[in-house]
């Protein structure tokens, strides 16, 4: 036998060896039916004790430094890991992290902000389960973490300042013999996204390799402050799969909630709901895969939907929790700590940001500041810093404005040096921005009254007044001003339904093309024929102030139906006239008996969701709109824009031409 034949054998040997007589009996240890058996193991506790008999049972992590608090030779595992932490950082949850390493690895296997970790990223919050907790300020893990070589807990301080008492205590048994190559390691991963403003799902985790995932919490603040995300559906591909093995039914329902899931709080051992903050719209929960784990042997796509068919603007962040073979892909960067904070204001879509506008500052030094070690909030992680002195003004002007009036809501910075700065249109004053605080903050909305437009334009002036006691200066800080035109809707309408929107092959709902009498001819005299065959007539109704139609209120069924709504324009002379109509669901917009405009699919209603340009005849015109609705809300937003006030827009006129009939 050669020499290197004789050293394969002898590994392999070795290697057998080990397999059969000293591999440690984990299940034993984990296993709570087999508590009475001896366990081969010895436990361990690494803790903030105090070595010198004191009561100081704490460390100390400066700002920006590192703690390893945990840091020992294997093999082992951890069972319960307990932290109490001490910090003026009201953000500490998110700016302290927490790392994991195994096995001397470089990348780490955890690496999660601290209260994410626990599962309280958004607030200092209560609750009990099996695996995760928070009692009394004491946040506690039991997710055993196995190792071979060596297991190291990192606690990373990013909040600026000391943590002048950081409480721990790291339990794990001491393993008389190896890890079984089947064991695999535990990890987590943080992600977020400030701002879904994008058609694809939200992605909760995304890797190659070969493991399980035991767990997700799940942090969401609506813009909306509702929580029509709920709708969203989860997306789990495994091992390159190209349709989902798991597909969802929504985002309470994979909670293992169902119609009430935003009702009130509550905490089970596998699915729960930490936090409802109905003021932010903000919902935190969690579900744990313990009893049903997903493996996967090649790959892992987790994502979910922010609400149905992604239409929700939110911020969502997640930690997901799952065990893997080593070694695993390195993470994606954390966020810098102040792009971790929780959202204190929201500053929706839409937005004109300051720093992106011509204002006329004069001689008045500016700066396009960096706003992102402050927080996520600021448009374009930016603001316009305005360096003025007490009684120095400037001025901006917003050109092109199409609409008679206008609301307008400025979006501003709060700091240790910023002044007061008045608001001022045509001379008068219409608000102050109260610019000191003791740290940069995000401020606003400062709700200006609503403004008139001036020959197409709007100007504002800024004047600096003073500044509160403790300010150290007289800056400006401005974010981002949201300009929401004054709308006036469609006054009145004729409204029929509902008739049937079936489900064709695929899912396709089939009402929106199918041609129902009122599209044949408009008789608001005769009834039609409806859902169910039954009939339905026509009904007189006035548009709320505003602007929002809900169907719902006069059609029943609502669900999985279509309804026709119908007014009147005349006008003297041909023109060009733009339409803005949002929907819930689909839309078909008729004038003049030729269609316009088609929209199908899923999304909540909302004002100006499409503009439509409409060719007016002299004359009375027909607008006629077709309104489909799957689940939910059924509804529409509809208004012209008569800029030179030449229609007259009323169904009430044809209704007395039909009564006089």
């Amino acid at each position: 036998m050669s020499g290197s034949a004789a050293m394969f054998l002898l590994a392999m040997l070795v290697i057998c060896g080990c397999e059969t007589g000293n591999r440690a009996d984990i299940e034993s240890i984990l296993n709570p039916g087999m508590l009475p058996y001896l366990k081969a193991s010895k436990l361990i506790q690494v803790s903030s004790s105090d070595t010198t008999g004191g009561n100081e049972d704490y460390i100390r992590v400066l700002p920006g430094k590192t703690a390893t608090i945990f840091n020992v030779s294997g093999p082992g595992i951890i069972t319960r890991i307990w932290f109490t932490i001490d910090s003026r950082d009201p953000y500490f949850l998110r700016r302290v992290v927490i790392r994991m390493f195994w096995d001397r690895e470089k990348s780490p296997s955890v690496e999660v902000p601290f209260g994410d970790f626990f599962g309280t990223g958004f607030a200092y919050k209560q609750y009990a389960t099996p695996y995760l907790s928070m009692s009394s300020g004491g946040y506690t893990c039991f997710f055993p973490m196995p190792f071979e070589e060596s297991a190291r807990i990192d606690i990373v301080n990013e909040t600026g300042k000391e943590i002048p008492a950081l409480y721990y205590q790291v339990d794990y048994q001491k393993l008389d013999g190896y890890i079984p190559r089947d064991v695999a390691y535990f990890h987590a991963f943080w992600r977020r996204d400030v701002r879904t403003d994008y058609d694809s799902n939200y992605t909760i985790l995304d890797i190659k390799g070969r493991g399980h995932v035991v767990g997700l919490n799940l942090n969401v603040q609506s813009y909306r402050k509702n929580f029509a995300f709920l709708e969203g559906d989860e997306k789990i591909f495994v091992d390159g799969e190209t349709k989902p093995s798991i597909q969802g039914t929504g985002t309470e329902d994979y909670f293992s909630s169902g119609w009430y899931f935003n009702k009130g709080e509550y905490a089970g051992p596998y699915n729960g709901l930490i936090l409802k903050d109905t003021s932010l719209g903000r919902i935190a929960a969690y579900r744990f895969h313990i009893l049903d784990p997903i493996p996967f042997k090649k790959s892992i796509r987790f994502s979910i939907e922010h609400g149905h068919g992604n239409q929700e603007i939110a911020d969502y962040s997640s930690t997901v929790y799952w065990y893997q073979i080593e070694p695993h892909q390195p993470f994606p960067p954390l966020p810098k700590a102040g792009l971790r904070i929780p959202l204190r204001t929201v500053v929706p879509n839409g937005i004109l940001e300051a720093e992106k506008l011509s204002f006329n500052l004069g001689r008045i030094p500016s700066v396009k500041e960096d706003m992102s070690d402050w927080g996520a909030e600021w448009g374009g992680l930016k603001q316009l810093r305005v360096e003025t002195e007490k009684n120095d003004s400037f001025s901006l002007v917003l050109n092109n404005m199409s609409e008679s009036q206008y609301d307008i809501r400025i979006y501003f910075t709060r700091g240790p040096d910023y002044g007061n700065t008045a608001v001022y249109y045509q001379n008068k004053k219409i608000g102050e921005i109260a610019g000191f605080n003791p740290s940069i903050i995000p401020a606003g909305p400062l709700v200006l009254p609503p403004l008139q437009n001036q020959a197409s334009s709007i100007r504002l002036s800024f004047r600096v007044t003073g500044k509160d006691t403790l300010s150290k200066g007289y800056a400006t800080g401005l974010d981002a001003l949201e300009v929401i035109p004054k709308r006036s809707y469609i006054p009145d309408w004729y409204i029929i339904g509902p008739f049937p929107n079936p489900l064709g092959s695929g899912g396709a709902r089939l009402g929106i093309d199918s041609a129902f009498d009122p599209e044949v001819s408009v008789d608001l005299t005769a009834p039609a024929e409806g859902f169910n065959r039954k009939l339905v007539t026509w009904k007189y109704v006035k548009t709320p102030e505003n602007g929002y139609f809900d169907l719902t209120r006069y059609f029943r069924p609502y669900e999985m139906a279509v309804g026709y709504a119908v007014t009147y324009l005349f006008s003297e002379s041909d023109q060009e006239i733009p339409l803005w109509v949002g929907s819930d669901d689909g839309i078909k917009v008729f004038f003049n008996n030729r269609m316009v405009y088609r929209f199908l699919g899923v999304r909540i209603a909302e004002p100006d969701q499409k503009e439509i340009l409409l060719e007016v005849k002299p004359g009375w015109n027909k607008l006629m709109l077709k309104v489909e609705n799957n689940l939910g809300g059924f509804a529409f937003y509809a208004r012209l824009i008569d800029k030179n006030k030449s229609l007259v827009v009323s169904a009430e006129q044809k209704r007395q031409i039909y009564r006089k009939k």
